[in-house]
């Protein structure tokens, strides 16, 4: 197994900056995600990596060994592509021999390898069909498989998913992670898909725009977002957000809800305000999961300080749980509650929140301003020192 090292690895075209100065350091035997919206870079940074472009700026080291210059038949690697690319008129076994015959790997290490692949992903039955006679997942194990044959250390895989339905990808998602994990290669997977990469990556890199948003375990990342894309971008539903105004009159400090018509103030516990470089009328955007707001039982006695009474607007009763959508001010917030809630639109509800799960961002840059620069910044730039 290989080491990966992305060290400000940027790509221009003409003079159009695609990708700026991406930076991590993948482990040998992780699966590391890279997500983010349509056109954020993260496949033209798998395609770097794979030899496919050309890197403008920066280093690639793939087991201390720089190889910008490398070509991809060189880097040791192996790749699995949105489209899968098979081709049509080879058989399923021809598919994932074809690499190894190219390589002129003997016959029969050729077959023992075929056969453990076959075994792991249960197409042993389907060798001898051609690719249109198979369905996507199908398509998708044989990819998988012409990866598996080539013995790489390291799989790159991109959107390889995203042609599936709901409940294939779902049942992908599982094949792929415990394939990965039984053959202990290193995985950088490609997705823009967030619960794919919550699900299944040992660590992701948030992109946005061709810039590095956050790096760290999914856990983390959903948990302390660096800042407000981050937040927006991971969760289903997203999280809730308002804007506020930081008050601090020395014996209390909080926010005062600025869409919030009788401008509630919320008084905050310790990790925000000065120790976090927040000054009394700051303007900051505040979030709250959506599961973080639980419903109050009628006649409960509730600390409106922590709680919020809301009017319905809109339920969505998904079996296991609920999601249910009320206003604050101008916003459309989301409450997720476990169970089946038989709320109806119009409704009045006491909602209740913990004041460790409120989130405060600045509005101008969007930053947590929970988490020191240091802290937010730290495993980017430990990898490039």
């Amino acid at each position: 197994m290989a080491e990966v090292e992305l060290r400000r690895i940027s790509k221009m075209y003409e003079r159009q900056q695609v990708v700026n100065e991406v930076s991590a350091i993948i482990a040998p035997g992780e699966f590391f995600v890279l997500v983010g919206p349509s056109g954020c870079g993260k496949s033209t940074t798998l395609r770097m990596i794979a030899g496919l472009e050309e890197i403008s700026a920066g280093e690639l080291l793939i087991g201390g060994k720089r190889v910008n210059e490398v070509p991809p038949s060189g880097r040791n690697i192996s790749m699995v592509f949105q489209n899968y690319a098979l081709y049509p008129h080879l058989t399923v076994k021809d598919n994932i021999l074809f690499g190894l015959q190219v390589r002129k790997v003997s016959k029969q290490d050729q077959v023992k390898r075929l056969e453990h692949a076959a075994e792991m992903l249960g197409i042993a039955a389907l060798l001898n069909r051609k690719p249109k006679e198979l369905s996507g997942g199908q398509r998708q194990r044989v990819a998988l498989g012409r990866a598996i044959v080539s013995q790489h250390p390291i799989c790159l895989m991109d959107e390889p998913l995203s042609n599936l339905d709901a409940k294939l990808r779902g049942h992908m998602r599982t094949e792929i992670r415990q394939l990965q994990q039984e053959l202990g290669i290193t995985m950088i997977y490609v997705t823009h898909d967030q619960v794919e990469a919550m699900t299944m990556g040992d660590r992701m890199m948030v992109l946005r725009d061709g810039e590095v948003q956050q790096v760290g375990r999914p856990l983390d990342v959903y948990n302390h977002p660096a800042n407000l894309f981050v937040a927006e971008f991971t969760g289903a539903p997203p999280m809730n957000t308002t804007q506020a105004v930081w008050r601090s009159n020395g014996a209390q400090s909080g926010v005062e809800l600025s869409d919030d018509p009788s401008r509630r103030f919320l008084p905050l516990a310790l990790g925000f305000g000065p120790q976090a470089g927040i000054k009394d009328g700051t303007p900051v955007v505040l979030g709250l999961r959506p599961e973080a707001l639980q419903p109050l039982e009628p006649g409960a006695v509730a600390d409106e300080s922590r709680s919020l009474l809301v009017s319905v607007q809109g339920v969505e009763i998904l079996g296991s749980e609920t999601i249910v959508e009320f206003k604050l001010g101008d916003k459309l917030w989301k409450a997720k509650w476990n169970g089946q809630w038989p709320c109806r639109r119009g409704d009045l509800v006491r909602v209740g929140f913990a004041l460790e799960h409120v989130s405060l961002f600045d509005s101008q840059s969007g930053k947590n301003l929970a988490i020191t620069a240091g802290r937010e910044k730290g495993e980017i730039l430990r990898c490039v020192q």
